[in-house]
């Protein structure tokens, strides 16, 4: 017996939360093909090389408007967050 659902047996609640896992990660695949270049910044702050789709910048958001931009996995990775 599930104890979140008390109606599901715990394979069937498994079994509901592989299918909302795999949801939600077809509508972030979704979200990020209707992205377009043109209304996104999409290179690297540092290096200029051409980030990944989930990394882009929409133009008008506030971060962009800040000057902020994208950064690459290995510009991010030199970055010390550790304060």
């Amino acid at each position: 017996m599930s104890k979140i659902y008390p109606h599901m047996t715990e394979k069937e609640e498994q079994e509901h939360f592989r299918q909302l896992l795999a949801e939600d990660e077809r509508q972030r695949i979704a979200q990020f093909a209707q992205l377009k270049a043109e209304e996104n910044h999409t290179h690297c702050r540092d290096c200029g090389r051409f980030v990944d789709k989930s990394r882009w910048l929409l133009k008008t958001s506030a971060w962009a408007q800040r000057g902020q931009r994208p950064l690459c996995a290995p510009c991010f990775a030199e970055y010390d967050f550790d304060y």
